[in-house]
């Protein structure tokens, strides 16, 4: 798995981890802090980034409304599904 793929599961497992958690939606910010706690520290940019490349691959939505994110009904990570994304994005 490239580096890259790895930092979009990672940023992607923590949104699933939040969803677990009974969040209505999340934030960029909530994102951060669930991967600082889990000793990942990733950067408030670099998180906004995996957003976006998850919301390109179909994982996320944004609800303009209430400005957070929200997954997928049955969306699961694929790392070659990643690959494609960062190659054409």
């Amino acid at each position: 798995m490239s580096e890259q793929a790895r930092r979009t599961k990672t940023v992607f497992d923590a949104v699933t981890a939040l969803e677990d958690a009974n969040s209505p939606g999340f934030r960029p910010g909530d994102v951060t802090a669930h991967l600082r706690a889990s000793g990942k520290a990733f950067g408030a940019w670099e998180v906004r980034g995996e957003l976006t490349n998850l919301e390109r691959l179909g994982l996320i939505v944004l609800d303009e409304d209430s400005a957070t994110w929200r997954l997928v009904n049955g969306a699961s990570f694929s790392v070659e599904e990643a690959k494609m994304a960062h190659e054409n994005g």
